[in-house]
C-alpha cells in the first residue's frame, strides 16, 4: 500500500534530552523529504503541557530521560491522546524492553544505531493511522445509517410492520397506527389483525415465499381497519435476516419500498467494509502479539547448548567420545528448529524491509561444495546422484556468504526433497559476459504449468499428494527470491510439467572482490581451575544441563545435576555444594521459588550457598528479580563458558574466604 504523508507540515513531539540526537533525527526527517515541525522537550512537565495544548501528529520518545523514561511517557500519552502514534527512538532499548513497550501500546521502536529505520517506521505508522481513521469513519457512518434508518421508520409516511415467523407483530410504526387505528401496544405480540378471511390464503402463500428468502413487491391487497372497514393497499414483503443470515421474520410495508431498500443497501455495504477492515486489523495484531511473545525465549533456549558446545569444540582438546556427543547435541537442537524459525524470521524481516546484507568477498565454488557436503547424506539416503559442474578457477565475488549459502541450501535441498529415489541433481555454474549463472537441475516430480507463476510466492505450495506428504510452510523459495534480488540478481524456474523435473536458474552480477589475505580469529581461553569446587546444576533442559556439567568438569569441578527443583533439594544435604547454578523457567517450580526455599533453610552453610541464575529470560526486570531473591549473578543463555568459569571461580573463592 502506498503511504501518503500529510501535505501540510507534520507536527512531531520529540522527547529527547540530547541535542545531538535531536539534530540527527531532524536531519534524517528532512533528508528523506518529511517536512515537520519538530518540538523537542525533555521533562515530564513540558511533555504534559504540549499534550494538553495541541495534540501532535506523532510522538518520538527516547527511552531514558532526565525525570522519567519512555514507558512512563507512553502511559501518559495513552491516557491523554491514545490515537496519537508513539515510536520509541533509543540507543539502549533491549529486546525485552521493546516487546514490553509494544505490548503497552507503542506503535514501533527504532534503535538510534539504525536510524535509517525511522523513516519506514513513520511511514508505516502513518499508514496504520490512516487505516484506523478510515475504520472510525466507517463505524461512524454505520451509526449514522442506523439512526437514519430508525428515523425513516419513525417518520415514514407509509406503514411499516415487522412480523415474526408465526405472523405475530414485532413492531408497528406511527403511520400504521394512524392508518389502521390500532395503537402499537395493542397489537405487539399479537397475530396480525389486518387480513380479511377472503385473502388470508393468498397472504399466507406470499408470507411463506418470503420466509424462503423471496421478496413480494407491490401486491394489491385489501386490509381491514380497527373499525371493520376495508382499504386497498399495495403490499410488499421482505425477509429479515439475523447476524448469521437466518430469516427470523418479515417486514411488511403498504407502499413502494424503494427508499428503504436504498438505505439498507448502503448499510450492508458499510457493514461489509467495516467487517473486512476489522478482520485485517485483528489478524495482523494477533500475528504480531504471538510473534513477539515467544520470540526471545524460544530463540535463546535451543541456542544455549549449540553455542556452548561450539565454543568448546573451537578450543579443541576434546576426546572423540565427547566431540561426538557435542556434534549430536548441536544437530539435535539445530535441525528441529533452525529452518522453521529462520524462515519465519526472514519472512518477518522481508515484510518489514529489514533484511540487510553483510557484503564481503565470497568463494561461490566453496559455498556450493560446502552445501553439497552438508546435504550429501540426505541425497545418499535416497540414492540420488549429485553432479557439480563448476567453472574453475572463479574469482571471489562481493556478496553475503551466509545469505548466498541459504539460497544454495534452499534450492539444493528442495531438489533432493522432490526428486524420487535413484534420481539425479546437477548444479552448474557458467560465466555469461559479466554475469554469473547458477542452475540447479533435477529429475524430480516437476511443476504443473498452471502453478509455475506462483512458485516464489509466500505460503504457496502446489496441490497434490506428493507435496502434502512432504509438508513445509512454503517459505523457502519466497525467501530465496528476495535474497537473490537483494544481491542484484534474478531467479526463475522452468519445468516441462509433472514428472519432467525442474530447473532453477540464478543470475548474479559478477562483482569481483579484491584479494584480501587478512583474517582474524577470536579465541576464548580460560586457565582458571575449579579443582575441588563442588557444584549443583539445575535445568529441565537435558542438553543445557549436560553442557554446563561438562564445562565445569573440564576445569576440575565435581558436579551433580538435577532436572527439577525437587531433585536439586534432595541433592543439597547429600552433596553440600560450594556453588549452585540454576535455570529460572522450569515446570512445577521455577528458579525464583527454588532459591527462596534454600535461603530459608535452617542450615547456615546451605542457606548461604552462592547461586548463579542461568536463564533465557533476559529482561532487566528478570535480572533485578533474580538478584532480589538472592542470586549473586544473572547470566543469559546462550552463555560464554569462559565467563561462567570465571564467575564460578570467583564465587567459590569468596565462599572459601568467608
Amino acid at each position: 500500500m502506498q503511504v501518503h504523508l500529510p501535505t501540510s507540515m507534520l507536527q512531531i513531539l520529540l522527547l529527547e534530552d540530547d541535542p545531538v540526537d535531536h539534530e540527527l533525527i531532524e536531519a534524517t526527517l528532512k533528508n528523506n523529504g518529511i517536512e515537520s515541525n519538530l518540538i523537542r522537550v525533555a521533562y515530564r512537565q513540558d511533555f504534559l503541557k504540549c499534550l494538553n495544548t495541541r495534540l501532535p501528529d506523532l510522538i518520538l520518545a527516547d527511552y531514558i530521560l532526565p525525570e522519567f523514561d519512555g514507558i512512563a511517557a507512553l502511559e501518559l500519552a495513552k491516557a491523554i491522546c491514545p490515537e496519537v502514534p508513539f515510536i520509541l527512538v533509543s540507543g539502549v532499548l533491549g529486546e525485552e524492553q521493546a516487546i514490553d513497550a509494544l505490548k503497552r501500546g507503542a506503535t514501533d521502536y527504532v534503535l538510534k544505531q539504525r536510524l535509517e529505520r525511522l523513516i519506514p517506521a513513520i511511514q508505516r505508522t502513518w499508514r496504520e493511522s490512516q487505516e484506523r481513521q478510515e475504520r472510525q469513519k466507517v463505524t461512524k457512518a454505520l451509526k449514522q445509517t442506523d439512526d437514519l434508518l430508525r428515523a425513516i421508520v419513525d417518520a415514514s409516511p407509509v406503514s411499516i410492520i415487522t412480523l415474526n415467523r408465526q405472523q405475530r407483530v414485532m413492531t408497528w410504526n406511527t403511520t400504521a397506527e394512524e392508518l389502521y387505528g390500532w395503537q402499537a401496544k395493542a397489537v405487539i405480540d399479537h397475530t396480525l389483525p389486518l387480513i380479511p378471511k377472503a385473502q388470508q390464503e393468498y397472504f399466507d402463500c406470499c408470507f411463506s415465499r418470503t420466509l424462503e428468502n423471496n421478496r413480494v413487491s407491490n401486491q394489491d391487497f385489501q386490509h381491514q381497519k380497527r373499525d371493520g372497514s376495508l382499504i386497498d393497499v399495495s403490499l410488499s414483503l421482505a425477509p429479515l435476516h439475523d447476524a448469521d443470515d437466518n430469516i427470523y421474520g418479515v417486514v411488511m410495508t403498504t407502499v413502494d419500498n424503494t427508499i428503504r431498500k436504498q438505505v439498507e443497501a448502503q448499510r450492508l455495504a458499510l457493514l461489509a467494509q467495516e467487517r473486512a477492515a476489522r478482520t485485517v486489523a485483528e489478524t495482523a495484531n494477533r500475528v504480531k502479539d504471538e510473534f513477539l511473545a515467544v520470540l526471545s525465549h524460544e530463540l535463546r533456549t535451543p541456542l544455549n547448548a549449540i553455542v556452548g558446545w561450539i565454543k568448546l569444540i573451537q578450543k579443541g582438546n576434546l576426546s572423540p567420545t565427547i566431540l561426538q556427543r557435542a556434534l549430536d547435541t548441536i544437530e539435535r537442537n539445530a535441525a528441529a528448529q533452525t529452518q522453521l524459525i529462520e524462515d519465519l524470521l526472514d519472512i518477518s524481516r522481508i515484510i518489514r524491509g529489514q533484511v540487510s546484507l553483510n557484503i564481503q568477498p565470497v568463494d561461490v565454488i566453496a559455498l556450493i561444495q560446502t552445501t553439497n557436503d552438508t546435504l550429501r547424506p540426505a541425497a545418499e539416503a535416497k540414492s540420488i546422484q549429485i553432479k557439480l559442474d563448476l567453472v574453475t578457477p572463479l574469482d571471489r565475488i562481493l556478496a553475503d556468504p551466509n545469505r548466498l549459502q541459504q539460497v544454495f541450501w534452499n534450492l539444493l535441498s528442495n531438489a533432493i526433497k522432490f526428486t524420487p529415489p535413484s534420481g539425479k541433481v546437477t548444479v552448474q555454474i557458467n560465466l555469461i559476459d559479466s554475469l554469473l549463472q547458477i542452475q540447479v537441475v533435477d529429475s524430480g516430480i516437476g511443476i504443473a504449468p498452471d502453478f509455475l507463476p506462483y512458485v516464489f510466492e509466500y505460503f504457496r505450495q502446489a496441490d497434490g499428494s506428493t507435496t502434502r506428504s512432504q509438508g513445509g510452510l512454503g517459505l523457502g523459495l519466497a525467501i530465496t527470491r528476495h535474497l537473490v534480488e537483494l544481491h542484484g540478481g534474478t531467479i526463475h524456474v522452468s519445468s516441462s510439467g509433472l514428472g519432467q523435473g525442474s530447473t532453477f536458474t540464478i543470475i548474479l552480477p559478477m562483482r569481483v572482490a579484491q584479494a584480501n589475505n587478512e583474517f582474524s580469529q577470536k579465541q576464548v581461553e580460560s586457565d582458571l581451575s575449579l579443582q575441588g569446587v563442588k557444584a549443583i546444576v539445575v535445568d529441565d533442559d537435558i542438553d543445557a544441563r549436560e553442557l554446563m556439567t561438562f564445562v565445569l568438569e573440564q576445569q576440575g569441578a565435581k558436579v551433580k545435576s538435577a532436572g527439577n527443583v525437587q531433585e536439586a533439594l534432595s541433592l543439597l544435604n547429600q552433596f553440600q555444594p560450594d556453588v549452585l547454578i540454576s535455570d529460572i523457567g522450569m515446570p512445577d517450580e521455577d528458579g525464583y521459588t527454588f532459591l527462596q526455599t534454600i535461603r530459608s533453610l535452617p542450615n547456615y552453610q546451605l542457606c548461604n550457598i552462592p547461586a548463579v541464575a542461568l536463564t533465557a529470560y533476559a529482561r532487566e526486570e528478570d535480572r533485578q528479580r533474580a538478584l532480589e531473591v538472592g542470586y549473586q549473578t544473572h547470566l543469559v543463555k546462550p552463555f560464554d563458558p569462559s565467563e561462567v568459569i570465571t564467575i564460578i571461580h570467583q564465587l567459590a573463592q569468596h565462599k572459601l574466604k568467608s
